[in-house]
């Protein structure tokens, strides 16, 4: 009897130590599941700061917007802008930990940076901005166009509306929180006016930026209608200082990015001293009033 006693708590201890078909199954899924919850939350948190595909109103619209306006309004509200890198990592608190460190260190730049006024370091700012940028670069095009410029033919029409209509020119040539439109407005006008002498370079480099887009853009009438955007520029460039102004190429490049789906600031929104862009009501950075 004891024997068999011995024997059968040998058995059954023998049966829990094993684990059932269910139990072998579920061994499988922490390596499987998170890999998939790291994808989802990488592209949402992706999706949510680079605004693909529609891109209206992303967050990076905002960051780019008061990273323009920390050198000269941080100091006096230094707290709003802390609020920035809270938003920024708010949006990746679900992606990935090598997504949350490179969001991190961009927040960490609104909450150093701002307070020092006109020392904030731009060039810190960029290589934070370019570092979220490569986290994102194979789930947002946005992102990839970021990092460095992709083939001919291939940016999204929609990305590229936004880029002229509502992003703030913070790492463009022009250094501001104003868009391209409006920064445009002050080299060669909306309604016809005389190009303003000594603006050669700015000249030449939206003329650069321009043909830029038009190289990359993957719809033709967008691209048809950068090109007479860009047209009194390169007419500058060569001598003939009257602008007829891009009231006219602004009205037909409008009409092409409505068709790709792309809503912007229409003729009747724009005047030569606005400053448009998707992020109205910026208590610190400039107003950006336009609609995307």
């Amino acid at each position: 009897m004891a024997l068999a006693v011995l024997l059968g708590g040998c058995g059954a201890a023998g049966q829990g130590s094993a684990p059932s078909p269910s139990d072998a199954g579920s061994g499988l899924a922490p390596t499987a599941a998170p890999e998939a919850e790291d994808a989802a939350g990488l592209s949402t948190a992706c999706t949510t700061f680079w605004g693909d595909p529609e891109y209206a109103d992303p967050l990076s619209r905002t960051v780019l917007a008061r990273a323009a306006s920390a050198p000269e309004v941080g100091p006096s509200d230094p707290d709003f802008f802390a609020l920035t890198g809270d938003d920024i990592e708010t949006a990746f608190e679900g992606a990935p930990a090598s997504a949350q460190g490179t969001a991190a260190v961009l927040a960490d730049w609104f909450r150093a940076e701002p307070v020092r006024g006109a020392e904030a370091d731009l060039d810190a700012f960029r290589t934070a901005w370019e570092g979220l940028a490569a986290s994102c670069q194979e789930v947002s095009a946005a992102a990839q166009w970021a990092v460095a410029p992709g083939e001919d033919g291939t940016k999204p029409a929609a990305l590229v509306c936004a880029d002229v209509f509502d992003t703030p020119g913070t790492l463009t040539h022009f250094a501001n929180a104003n868009v391209l439109t409006s920064n445009m407005f002050k080299l060669v006008g909306l309604s016809p006016r005389a190009v303003p002498a000594g603006r050669e370079q700015d000249l030449r480099d939206t003329a650069g930026l321009l043909a830029a887009e038009i190289a990359a853009v993957d719809d033709d009438a967008v691209r048809s209608a950068l090109e007479q955007v860009r047209a009194p520029f390169q007419d500058a460039l060569e001598g003939d200082t009257w602008s007829d102004g891009l009231s006219g190429p602004l009205t037909e490049l409008g009409t092409a990015c409505e068709a790709i789906g792309y809503s912007s600031p229409g003729t009747g929104e724009i005047d030569n001293d606005a400053v448009l862009g998707a992020s109205a009501g910026d208590q610190h950075g400039t107003n950006l009033g336009g609609r995307s």
